[in-house]
This record gives C-alpha cells, structure tokens and sequence, in this order.
C-alpha cells in the first residue's frame, strides 16, 4: 500500500523514526485491533465506545470483529501521537498483569469471559516470557538431575517443544530421531505448494516471540527453518542424535528406568537408559500406502507426498493422482500446471474453502509495528487465537435445531450453504464437476481445507476428475470400477498417513509385561488427557488419543501436553519418587467422560471413513473439550489421579 522500506526508517533528531514512515506502518495495522492495543496501554473510555462490526471469513467458517471505517483515521492519530510522545520510555512489562488485561481482553470479545477462557488467551497473547513454561520450587542440585534423564522420541514441534523445556529446567535429555534432519511433518512434506493453513501468527511457539515470518501462511520451508531456528537459539540442536531409530523399550522396576533400544544407520542397536520417555513421533509420521490390487505390477514411478524428489521431471508426463485430502488438494494445480496431463482420483469430496491472504506476503510495514508499536504483537497474537476458537462452534450438534430440520446446529448448516455456493460460483463454467465435488457430509465432519487453486486446477484441459473408485492397477495405470483404464507415467500418492499406529514403530513393554497392543486391542487407542496411560510409568505419549485441539495451534497444544508432562516429572523428583503411573481408575473415567462427550459432536454421526474415526466408528483424534476447557485440563495435574512410588 506504500513505498514503505525499514531502511527507511532513519532516525531523525529526536531519536526516533521519520513520521512520514511510522504513519505508513500504523496504516497497515488493524484498527480494531490498534484500537485495543491504546486501551491496553491508556485505558481512554471512548476507546471502548466504538463502533465494531463482525466480518465473515473463510467462506462464512469464522468471523472477526472489524472498526467500523467512521473511527479508523482517530485511531491512527491516537497510535502516532502515544508512539511519538512515548517514544522509548514504555516498559512493556508494568502493563502485563493479568489484572491489567483483562479489561480489554474483554472488550476485544465483548462480554465477561471465564476465568478459563481468560488464562487460555492470557497464554495466547503470550504475555509472559515462558506462557506455558515450568519451574522447581526448589531446584536440586545437578547431581540429582543427572539421576533423571530423559529421551524424546523424534525431534519435530512437540520434541523440539519438551526439549526447551526440559532445557530451562536443568534436566539431562537426548533426542532420537529416525530422519536426518530435525521438524518431523515439515522434514519429510517437502511436496511443492506445502505450506500451513492457519496463520503463521498463530502456527508458532509462544515462548518466541515477534518472529519475522515472511508471509502470512508459512510455506514448508520456513516452517522448517523456524524450527531449525528456534533448536539453535534454545541450545537444543546439538542433543538430536539423527539417523536412529527407535526400536522400543522395556521398564525395569527394579531400577525404575527405561531401557530404550535405538538404533543408528549402519550401526548395531544399543540401550539407552532413560528415567522417563516422551515420544512425541506424533500421528503423522507413518504413510499410508493406497490399498489397490495388483500395485506392485505397476511399472511407473510412484511418488508420496512424503518423499516428494526434488529432481522429479513431470513435463511431458501423464500423472495420475491418488488422494484429495489437505496434501493432495495443494499441489494438484502445480501437477496440473507442470505435467502433460493429470488424473485425479476422489474417492470423496471434502469442503475447499477460499482462505483470504493465503499466499500473501508478510509487510515491513506490519512486522515494523511488532518491533516497535508496544504490546501490538500480544494482541494481534491473541487476535489469532479469537478467530480461530470459533471452529468450535461449528462442531456442535444443536438438538433442537435438528428437531426442526435442521443438519448439524445453525452457524454450522449456513457455512455449508455458503461453502457450496462458492463451488456454483467458481465452477458456473464447468456445471458437470459441481455435484462431484459437493461433500455428502456437513463441515467440519472431516478436516476442511484451504483453496489453493483446487477448482480453478479442475477446469484446465489437461486435468479430469475420477470419482469411480480404483478396481485394479496394471503396469501402465490404473482401472476403475467401470472397466475404464487410465494410463499414467507417474503415480502420485497423498493417501495420508496410518494414523492409529501411535508411537510406531517402536514397541514398548511395561510394568508386568504391559504393550500398548494389549491395551488398545479392544476398541482403539486410548490415553489418560491423551498422554499416559496405566502400565507404563514415566512415559508420556505427544499428539496421543484423543489429543487434537478442537481448534487453535498445534504449538499450542504441544506446549500444554510439555507443561503437564514436566510438571509431573518436577513433582515426582521433588518428592523423592522415581515412579509416576496413572492410576487404572483414573484412565478409565477420563475415557468414559471421552466417548460421552463425543456424542455431541460432528464425528461419529458425520464421519464415518475418515481418519478421525477408528474402524468401528470411535472418535479416537480430537479431544472433544473446547479449548479453554482442555487447556484447563493441562494446565494443572490433579496428582490424586497418579501413584508416585
């Protein structure tokens, strides 16, 4: 919108940047959220009085409130003249008490909040240096520490997050990790076009703080120099030990320790021992291979979005596509723009939903007011964590408005409205590929995802759409259910990942010969809040069942799982324990709480054949709390439901 430049940026005589400059960086700033920041900052009433509007966005999915365009000039005067008046003198932390936001986290919501959801967003807006971090009441000496080491199986986000954690503690840890490189899903997704589909304000660690993304959706790429960056900055990197696996692990009780069985490329397997374990491979970690007969005949190359080769030659090519998920539907347009011809096989069709500012990127002007404007950062962070709360609401069945015809609850059947007169509108010119690409289940029912040129891609000559299922493969291609074969030089797979092999492929044994295959044999996986469960003390499972926020940041969610784990690894060193273990009755009321809860949501009634589901129908992936709820459930550990021995 400008010619703005941070070289621009010279300071003039009294100390601070040109006016013509700070105006242009305050203009790129929210108002809304510009407005909050000076009621933060000077409490000044006809702040709150303004006038806001709510504004839909994804496609109807979510709304935020904007300023109403009467009040956008007032503000930006009142942010130019608090920055230059107060240039340099404002300490940020006199204004970071809980009591001093909460005013205008409520105002920002408009309405009293409990006091769950107001420390959830206290930790969302990252108020504190370390939001979710761990302390000792009284630390032992280092003599104690070095008695409880640590490993944490697989160095990406939730990893690296226990491992700076556990690094500000003083605790000895090693991280194991099968790749050769650290970031786990953003090591191996290295497909063209992969990049996040929420924001990179709210997609990443709270205890980092400012980071300058360079656009608004993190490519894979930066997210994995992100993580990269944040290993080397926390003093972490040179604990991974790359290239090893895992093989699996026995308790011994006598010693109340693990023996943990790794081993390296090219190199026999060797025991490490480890007082507590946390195996943090996460849920997608184990490809999925497509289930069609005959594959093996198949004489063309075959691609998986997880081992994507950068050197792969596709002009001139035919490629057929397997897979319409979230990877699938973001590197079919570059397929179809580089190979010859491209073939996409849907076995069903998933809610694609315009994202504003997908590829956008990230201003100098904004980053600039992160640097400089105080405490802007925290709300637009906290900004983040307001819009992307509300896809809880869309996944609540509302009784009474099913009684009365209605599908899932109102907000949620209006998206669906709006999400497939998008598909009129953007196929108008194509009629014959609207009804194949109209989901035959509400939102929100299975994980919707991000238009990155998904319809546009469908209409080019050169791409057809494939909705009979998959008979057969020959050497050549592939034959579906109606006899017809589709010839193609290139396979490639986004059939996603086996998401109920948790902690694959490592094989744990517990106490009294305990396995996770016993435990899980009857209906599923199964965790205490996701993390433990009874047999196996001192291990802690990351991204385990039934952990998946129902909205926010993963980060987030990897913070609260690290929180918890710690504390309950400070408690019971600070008690002279050498042993944690949830109690069987514990595990096994939270779980009923679990399947009980569940019913009122989207999943078992809606989702039948997706991966939130286990094959009898069980929601087994998210947890079905809100979030403020869940992240209450984390935050403390309500100790009576463990044995520290």
């Amino acid at each position: 919108m400008s010619d703005f430049q941070e070289d621009d940026l010279v300071e003039t005589q009294d100390d601070r940047p040109d006016d013509t400059c700070i105006r242009a960086a305050i203009a790129m700033a929210d108002p809304n959220l510009l407005r909050l920041t000076l009621h933060h900052l000077t409490g000044d009433p006809c702040l709150a009085d303004m006038k806001v509007d709510g504004t839909p966005l994804w496609a109807g999915a979510l709304f935020t409130y904007t300023l109403a365009a009467e009040h956008h000039e007032q503000v930006r005067e009142m942010a130019f003249e608090y920055l230059t008046r107060n240039w340099g003198k404002v300490d940020e932390d006199a204004f970071k008490s809980r009591e001093n936001v909460r005013p205008t986290m409520e105002l920002f919501g408009h309405g009293p909040m409990s006091e769950d959801e107001f420390l959830m967003g206290f930790e969302e807006a990252a108020f504190d240096a370390f939001p979710r971090g761990v302390t000792w009441s009284s630390k032992p000496s280092q003599d104690v520490l070095d008695q409880y080491p640590v490993v944490i199986v697989g160095a990406g986000l939730s990893g690296l997050c226990a491992a700076i954690h556990l690094e500000q503690l003083g605790l000895p840890y090693t991280i194991i990790e099968r790749r050769s490189g650290l970031g786990g899903t953003w090591h191996f997704n290295n497909y063209p076009e992969a990049r996040v589909d929420s924001t990179s304000l709210i997609y990443q660690y709270k205890f980092e703080k400012k980071y300058p993304w360079s656009e608004f959706f993190a490519s894979a790429g930066e997210t994995l120099k992100y993580l990269e960056y944040c290993a080397r900055k926390y003093n972490v990197a040179d604990k991974i030990v790359f290239d090893t696996v895992v093989e699996g692990g026995s308790w011994d009780e006598t010693s109340c320790k693990w023996h943990v069985t790794v081993q390296g490329k090219n190199l026999a397997s060797r025991v490490i021992d480890a007082a507590f374990v946390i195996s943090a491979g996460g849920m997608f970690s184990t490809p999925k291979l497509p289930d069609i007969t005959g594959i093996d005949s198949y004489a063309g190359e075959v691609i998986f979005s997880t081992n994507w080769k950068s050197d792969l030659k596709l002009e001139g090519k035919h490629v057929a596509q397997i897979g319409t998920g979230a990877s699938g539907v973001q590197f079919m347009p570059y397929l179809a723009r580089t190979a010859k011809s491209v073939t996409v096989f849907q076995r069903s069709a998933n809610y694609v939903l315009p994202m504003e500012g997908y590829r956008d990127e990230f201003p100098a002007e904004l980053q600039w007011m992160f640097d400089n404007f105080p405490l802007y950062w925290h709300w637009h962070s906290y900004g983040m964590h307001f819009l992307n709360a509300q896809l809880e609401l869309l996944q609540e069945q509302d009784p009474e408005w099913q009684k009365n015809g209605g599908v899932v609850n109102e907000r949620n059947d209006a998206l669906r409205d709006t999400a497939i007169g998008y598909i009129h509108e953007v196929l108008a010119d194509r009629p014959e590929l609207i009804d194949k690409v109209i989901p035959k289940f509400p939102p929100m029912a299975r994980r919707p995802t991000v238009d990155n040129g998904w319809y546009e891609a469908l209409k080019r000559d050169n791409v057809k759409l494939v909705t009979d299922s998959i008979d057969h493969a020959t050497p050549t291609g592939l034959v579906t259910a109606d006899g017809t074969h589709h010839e193609c030089d290139v396979l490639v797979c986004a059939t996603g990942f086996s998401t109920t092999r948790y902690l694959w492929p490592a094989h744990y044994v517990g106490r009294e010969g305990a396995t996770f295959d016993d435990l899980w044999s009857k209906d599923g996986p199964r965790a205490y809040l996701g993390l433990t469960a009874p047999g196996f003390p001192n291990f802690f499972m990351f991204f385990g069942p039934n952990s998946q926020g129902r909205s926010g940041s993963f980060y987030s969610m990897a913070e609260s799982w690290t929180r918890y784990t710690l504390k309950m690894i400070v408690r019971t060193i600070e008690h002279g324990g050498r042993a944690v273990e949830v109690r069987p009755t514990a595990f096994e009321a939270f779980n009923r709480e679990v399947d009980a809860k569940t019913k009122e949501l989207v999943w078992e009634k809606f989702g039948k054949g997706f991966y939130y589901l286990t094959a009898e129908g069980r929601s087994f992936i998210n947890t079905p709390w809100r979030g403020a709820e869940i992240f209450a459930r984390l935050r403390d550990p309500v100790f009576k439901d463990f044995e520290i021995r």
